[in-house]
């Protein structure tokens, strides 16, 4: 399990994407050259900021994310995802940590945690819930804009290239949008359920993008992208 840091620090990133009024995202190296991972930040119309698997950036790129609003919720989707949890909280000691319910042990050893996904900040335009089948492990940010409807999951469903080697083997099917085999053997505890949930999502009005911690976003046709990853489980 990757260990947390104690000290800010900045690692390569992509530019930090403005996708919508109320939405941003930014894709970020891991350490070591293990990969990558993706923060999304979602505002809620009172100008809080739900921040979804934080990532450090530069002091610059901070001033604007704290221009666009207040970081009250610092999310972290799964015991997995702690690299910057403990260093956004010294930042924002004000804002409340969030992650999935059945993970909170894991995170709690980082950070103090001060409640599940039922609990991040929501309006109805942004919210969190757990995902069916998971015994509340995984979760997603849903978030409504002007644009339409974005769904942000975590390691319940990737969106790599190729990929060989012992990562591959632990994240195949690799290539395509998919639910990785980590998910399937460590995540999903009732894949019927899983399978169920990610299909009634596959069906949200107006859905326009999904957003994934590790890979590209998936903005073409997303509703039925979703519907075939949910039918090859």
């Amino acid at each position: 399990m990757p260990k947390a840091f104690d000290t800010w620090q900045v690692f390569p990133h992509r530019p930090l994407e403005r996708l919508t009024e109320n939405l941003w995202r930014v894709e970020g190296d891991l350490p070591g050259g293990q990969g990558t991972r993706v923060m999304t930040i979602a505002k809620l119309a009172d100008g809080r900021l739900v921040v979804h698997n934080a990532i450090a950036l530069e002091e610059d790129l901070m001033k604007e994310i704290d221009a666009f609003g207040t970081v009250s919720a610092i999310v972290v989707p799964n015991g997995f995802h702690r690299l910057d949890s403990k260093v956004y909280k010294q930042r924002y000691p004000n804002a409340k940590v969030y992650c999935p319910a059945s993970t909170t042990k894991k995170v709690a050893q980082v950070v103090p945690v001060d409640g599940s996904y039922a609990d991040v900040p929501h309006d109805d335009s942004v919210k969190c819930y757990h995902l069916d089948g998971t015994k509340d492990g995984e979760g997603v940010l849903e978030v409504k804009s002007s644009s339409g409807t974005t769904l942000t999951f975590n390691d319940a469903i990737c969106n790599l290239p190729k990929l060989s080697g012992f990562v591959g083997f632990f994240l195949a099917p690799t290539g395509e949008a998919s639910v990785p085999r980590f998910t399937r053997w460590m995540i999903a505890k009732d894949k019927q359920a899983f399978r169920g949930h990610l299909e009634r999502l596959a069906k949200t009005e107006n859905l326009s993008r999904i957003i994934v911690s590790h890979g590209k976003m998936i903005t073409d046709a997303p509703g039925a992208e979703l519907g075939r990853i949910a039918s090859a489980l």
